[in-house]
């Protein structure tokens, strides 16, 4: 089968001459015109090293020519590429993603919404999820996942919530849940696509933070395999590959595939990178060719974490399990004085550690087969010294801020208009003591890791009125808060 760096790179060492798109021609043969291309014109060149690097990737970056196929009507080498992936992740059929796993859950909501009808959706979905409601007009109901005892984070959604929700009901189009959560929880997607499909309906699963799952059958099982109809996976999340490429992945006779392959072109780009897709290719290689060896790699540095963890005192690595990803580092520092925010802090500026994300409470990192012995031995290093100066200083707070519970804990609320009503109607902007008892008119969320905790058309309760005014005390990032701290409504 081919391969499409190789035929890329075939393509840019040929003479044909590029009268198409893109318009930097492949920067044939013009080291200096690459120069210029990069770089404004009043700055020096940036050690004659840049030009050559984007020479040699424009080379490569072409549009829908003779021989490499068209994305959105893939008929050749695109075509047999995405059935590879398919092959690997055990899918009937499988489309590569250009714009991350966003384009595929909008396109994996449209195809499964129907007029009139309902998605039973987890509330600890990715904002995507949302503006796929959003732009179908479809109203919600809501599967709140409980917090995981001792970690602030948040847990599953079960089979028997997602029974106890569907029983007796008509009016739902289908289900979404996240799996892996952001932080690495599991839900059981076995027992609820049984649940699911008993009423006739499909399961859309974002596992986006689980593309790792197809490395090895030692892996936690896949949504694919698990009998989910639409899974979405982030390829760059933790395999491999570039950052915006992704897979959507379908089986089964509960979507309309025509209808999926519509929306797919709808949000996704018409001039889809040629890049991007080679770096999806060549990170399907690296599973079915590398895959297990590289699980066991993971697995061995996962275990070395462990193992060293063990030992600490106060700080604590949630340990990982059967419901639980071995690629997901949760560091805990709940009741030792120290925020997350402070861990990180510490991490990114005395030991040149960058972590993935800050909570209240914790610190979340992501390990891959990618990482190494030195990245760990450094991790563990650090956390070690940084214990040992807790364990001295007996827990006392590392600043003078009081902690505070984990704000990222979502606060079940009603919801009095659809997300659609909610966004088309008019607004105003209040402050959040103003606030209480009025329906939300914007989102308000957290990035990362990109779940509101305010959805459109919610209605603000007294405690949601608490948690807003803790957020805007504790400096956390938010979209939706303004810079005098009010927050949108329903007029």
């Amino acid at each position: 089968m081919k391969h499409l760096w190789e035929e890329l790179i075939n393509y840019s060492r040929s003479d044909y001459y590029p009268f198409h798109m893109p318009g930097h021609k492949r920067f044939p043969k013009d080291d200096e015109l690459a120069c210029r291309m990069c770089r404004p014109k009043e700055e020096a060149c940036m050690g004659g090293d840049f030009a050559p690097v984007m020479r040699d990737i424009c080379k490569c970056d072409i549009t829908e020519i003779e021989g490499f196929d068209n994305l959105h009507d893939a008929r050749d080498l695109l075509l047999g590429l995405q059935q590879k992936a398919a092959d690997v992740y055990h899918a009937e059929q499988s489309f590569f993603l250009v714009n991350g796993s966003t384009g595929g859950i909008l396109s994996a909501v449209s195809a499964a919404a129907e007029e009139g009808m309902k998605l039973l959706v987890a509330r600890n979905s990715h904002r995507s999820v949302y503006n796929g409601l959003l732009l179908n007009r479809l109203q919600a109901e809501y599967l709140w996942p409980q917090m995981t005892e001792g970690f602030d984070i948040q847990g599953e959604i079960t089979a028997e919530q997602v029974g106890r929700y569907l029983a007796g009901r008509e009016d739902i189009c289908g289900v979404a849940i996240t799996s892996p959560t952001y932080d690495g929880i599991i839900s059981d997607v076995r027992g609820i696509a049984e649940e699911v499909h008993a009423f006739g309906i499909p399961l859309i699963v974002d596992e986006a933070h689980g593309a790792h799952f197809a490395l090895s059958g030692e892996a936690p099982e896949s949504a694919v395999e698990c009998g989910a109809d639409i899974v979405i996976n982030s390829v760059h999340k933790t395999l491999p590959a570039l950052t915006q490429t992704a897979l959507l992945h379908v089986q089964g006779k509960l979507i309309d595939r025509d209808k999926l392959r519509r929306y797919l072109g709808i949000y996704q780009s018409s001039s889809p990178s040629y890049l991007l897709m080679a770096s999806i290719d060549q990170c399907i290689d690296y599973i079915a060719g590398q895959g297990k060896e590289e699980y066991r790699k993971l697995l061995k540095l996962r275990k070395q974490i462990e193992e060293r963890a063990a030992a600490l005192s106060r700080i604590r690595i949630m340990p990982f399990g059967e419901k639980r990803d071995p690629g997901k580092l949760v560091i805990s520092v709940k009741g030792t004085g120290m925020s997350g925010q402070d861990l990180y802090g510490i991490l990114l500026k005395q030991y040149h550690l960058q972590m993935e994300m800050a909570a209240p409470s914790y610190v979340l990192g992501i390990l891959t087969a990618m990482d190494s012995e030195e990245g760990v031995e450094r991790l563990m290093s650090a956390l070690e010294e940084t214990d040992r100066r807790l364990l001295r200083r007996g827990g006392a707070a590392v600043r003078k801020n009081r902690e505070t519970d984990d704000i990222y804990n979502m606060i079940p609320a009603p919801s009095g208009l659809s997300i659609y009503e909610a966004m088309q109607c008019k607004k105003e902007w209040l402050f959040p003591e103003e606030a209480a008892g009025r329906i939300s008119g914007g989102f308000l969320c957290f990035y990362p890791p990109g779940i509101p905790f305010i959805v459109p058309g919610e209605i603000i309760g007294e405690e949601l009125v608490s948690r807003i005014r803790e957020i805007n005390g504790s400096g956390e990032y938010i979209t939706g808060i303004s810079e005098e701290g009010k927050v949108c409504v329903c007029s």
